[in-house]
């Protein structure tokens, strides 16, 4: 009964044709799941649907299987669309080096990499901060995890366990896909860098689900004490 809810919200924004927030939803909701003590065998069936959903969107997609192929390795050239965006953040994040070009000395965000300000701003922040600011952003995802993962581990109710663990999944599976496409690892997938990236609804929406986690960790801190 759960799903039926998420399959609603999930095809309505198919319709829109954005399947990188159709991904993080549906990683969202086996994580709540999950923290709900919903066995993998059950769990199993919604996987494999989603996946032929995903298989099924893909293949009848140009634009998203021109992605694929690209990620593939098809023979492609610079101004190619499909492998325009890939390999200009390719060359930012190469052309930062260890220690970057300078904060807001990037040369790639002016009309050479799209989305240079939303879904390859991890590309920018290797250019300008170098190798250090992208695994410094990348620390600071691990050791948001951690923060997370010990809220998890103390609570004692579902309710904290379900919320929590469905907002670590969001946000730091959300930043593992972002970086893992930038750094090519993953087909574009269009999901932008959360905390990061531009947007205001976006890092409203985030720090609401950050508090909100907050709020069951200071009153389980009430509770031990």
């Amino acid at each position: 009964r759960p799903l039926i809810p998420v399959a609603i919200i999930v095809g309505l924004i198919l319709v829109g044709g954005d399947l990188g927030t159709v991904l993080i939803m549906f990683m969202m909701t086996l994580a709540a799941l999950y923290f709900a003590g919903v066995g993998w065998k059950i769990m199993m069936g919604p996987i494999a649907l989603g996946a032929l959903g995903v298989f099924v969107m893909s293949v009848f997609s140009p634009n998203r299987m021109a992605r694929i192929l690209s990620f593939l390795g098809a023979p492609c050239v610079d101004d190619s669309g499909a492998c325009w965006q890939p390999l200009h953040g390719t060359w930012a994040m190469a052309s930062g080096g260890i220690f970057g070009v300078g904060l807001g000395n990037s040369r790639a965000k002016w009309s050479w990499l799209p989305a240079a300000d939303n879904d390859y701003i991890f590309a920018i922040v290797g250019e300008e901060l170098g190798l250090i600011g992208a695994i410094l952003v990348i620390g600071l995802f691990v050791t948001l995890t951690v923060s997370f993962l010990r809220i998890i581990r103390a609570a004692d109710d579902d309710t904290t366990r379900i919320v929590a663990g469905a907002v670590m999944v969001w946000l730091v599976g959300q930043a593992f896909l972002n970086i893992a496409v930038v750094l090519g690892l993953m087909p574009v997938l269009g999901v932008p860098l959360p905390f990061v990236s531009a947007g205001g609804t976006a890092l409203v929406s985030s720090l609401i689900a950050v508090g909100v986690v907050l709020s069951f960790a200071r009153t389980q801190g009430r509770k031990t004490l």
